[in-house]
Order: C-alpha cells, then sequence, then structure tokens
C-alpha cells in the first residue's frame, strides 16, 4: 500500500506514490527551462505554504542568476559554470559544496546523495536535466530513476516520472501531451496497465529491447484529461512531450 502525494508543476497535477516531507529543486546543466516556467516552479510551493528549496547543480547556477533565484545549494566540481555566477550565489548565501574535476560520480549523483544524507523523504525536482548532450542526459535519466530517493525530471517541454514496484501514477495535464511514452530502466516492467490513453495497456510486458509504449496519446473522449498507469514489477519511466 503506496501514500500518494498531489504534487503540481507548471501545467500539470500528478499524483506520485510517494510521501515526501519537502520537494527540493535541482537545477542542472542542460538546456535551461523558461524564465517564467522556471518562476512558476519555484513560487507554487509559496502558494502551498511549502518551501521548495532550489539547488544549483555546477553550471545549473547559471540559470539561477539569469531568473534571480538564489540557490540554496551550490554543487559541483566548477568546471562549467561561470566564476562570476558562482560568487553571486556565494554572496547571496549558497551553501557551497565543492568537488575535484577528477571523480568518480557526476555532480548529479553527488546533489542527490546529499539530499539523500542531509533530508529525511525529499522529493527531488530536477530541472535543466533535459537537452544538451546525450550522454549527460542518459546518465542523469538512469541515475534518477535507481536513486534512493524519489526523482523526476522536468521542464516546459518535456516531463520524466518513475515508477517502482507495485506503484501508481495520475496525471493531469493542462494541455494534451504530444506524446506519452512508457520507458522501461529495468530489463523488464510486468503487468504495465494504462487508463485514458488512446492505445490502452492491461497486464502488458515491457521490455528494454522494445518500442511497444512509445507515442501514445490521451484517449479522443478524455475530456479531463487525466491518465493513469501502474505497474507491479520494474522501474518504468513515465515520459510527457509537451511540446517540441
Amino acid at each position: 500500500m503506496h501514500t500518494h502525494h498531489h504534487l503540481i508543476l507548471p501545467g500539470l497535477h500528478v499524483l506520485l506514490p510517494v510521501l515526501p516531507s519537502q520537494e527540493i529543486i535541482c537545477v542542472g546543466g542542460g538546456r535551461p527551462p523558461e524564465k517564467k516556467w522556471f518562476t512558476q516552479l519555484v513560487q507554487q510551493s509559496k502558494k502551498d505554504g511549502a518551501d521548495r528549496p532550489v539547488w544549483a547543480i555546477d553550471r545549473g547556477v547559471n540559470i539561477c542568476r539569469d531568473a534571480a533565484i538564489p540557490p540554496a545549494n551550490l554543487i559541483g566540481d566548477g568546471d562549467s559554470a561561470d566564476d562570476s555566477a558562482w560568487v553571486w550565489a556565494e554572496v547571496q548565501g549558497a551553501q557551497v559544496h565543492t568537488f575535484s574535476p577528477e571523480k568518480d560520480l557526476t555532480d548529479t549523483e553527488l546533489a542527490l546523495h546529499i539530499a539523500a544524507q542531509n533530508l529525511a523523504h525529499p522529493l527531488v525536482i530536477l530541472t535543466a536535466a533535459f537537452g544538451g548532450r546525450l550522454d549527460h542526459l542518459f546518465s542523469t535519466a538512469a541515475v534518477a530513476a535507481q536513486a534512493s530517493i524519489p526523482c523526476l525530471l522536468a521542464d516546459e517541454h518535456e516531463t520524466l516520472f518513475y515508477l517502482h514496484d507495485g506503484e501508481s501514477l495520475t496525471v493531469t495535464c493542462e494541455n494534451p501531451p504530444r506524446a506519452i511514452s512508457l520507458l522501461p530502466f529495468t530489463e523488464e516492467c510486468t503487468s504495465v496497465i494504462t487508463k485514458g490513453l488512446y492505445w490502452e495497456l492491461k497486464n502488458a510486458h515491457i521490455i528494454s529491447h522494445s518500442s511497444l509504449a512509445i507515442s501514445n496519446v490521451l484517449a479522443r473522449d478524455n475530456m479531463a484529461k487525466t491518465f493513469t498507469v501502474s505497474i507491479k514489477q520494474g522501474i518504468l519511466g513515465v515520459y510527457l512531450c509537451h511540446t517540441e
């Protein structure tokens, strides 16, 4: 039995199979989110009376400075961030976690470890994760899928959620996504069930080398713009393409 959490993202209302004590936003070094979207992401928690602190991961500090959103934490080796942005974050009071460029873990993986070690039951929203280099995106998506704390990737163009053994996810969209794809992050994902999609799955078996569940859309009569995905075993990515 999983307790669900209501998560509000710009344009999305999500019922997640987790109960976090705190949501945090980690800003990576990929494609910068649109400033309006990023600001809405940060301010949403203030509307809910909660706190959604921002953590900058190396070059992500450039994005924070450009949006005038000071990070609470700055994590990385400093090899891709602007020196002036790094100093700006320090002056704004960011807690700095500096690492040598000669390390085994990526800055994103280090940020997730710091979150897991210092926060009780956090939910990490990774933005500025899409775009940029394929190896960085592939690594970030895989690390987030296997992390010991719940994570998701999001910007105004794309969103990636994760389901683990026995979990379900419900998403309500302001606008119908251009595509909804299910991506296995384990060799196989069993008993996958969807509701509200055009091509429904019922106890489907999705394997890593198949394209069975790519580019689905909402059902034509789905006026609520809501869909649900559940899984019995495995790690399944639920990917939404909002704009191309």
